[in-house]
């Protein structure tokens, strides 16, 4: 159950969907072990089940363009803190600049 929670949850994150700190931190309480509040529960029951992906905070922020597979990977890394921001930025950036 927890391994499938981690994966959705990696999943909402790669697609740009809800806000990262919020899925960022229920990772690591599912890491843990602890089981996830239930209003965290139905908020990720809520990012699956919405028909475009979007949520309230997402309405409220300009949509972005599609990314490339390899961004997505980069906040997926960066979600899961295998690297820092800064060092997110600086491959952002240089992935961009590629374009």
């Amino acid at each position: 159950m927890s391994e499938d929670m981690i994966k959705t949850i990696r999943g909402l994150l790669t697609a740009g969907k809800g806000n990262p700190k919020r899925l960022r931190d229920i990772i690591e309480i599912v890491k843990t072990g602890e089981p996830i509040v239930m209003s965290d529960y139905r908020y990720i029951q809520d990012l699956l089940e919405a028909p475009n992906g979007s949520d309230i905070e997402q309405a409220q922020t300009t949509p972005q363009p599609k990314k490339d597979a390899s961004l997505e990977l980069l906040r997926v890394r960066l979600a899961e803190g295998q690297i820092s921001i800064e060092e997110f930025r600086v491959l952002k950036q240089a992935l961009t600049e590629e374009e």
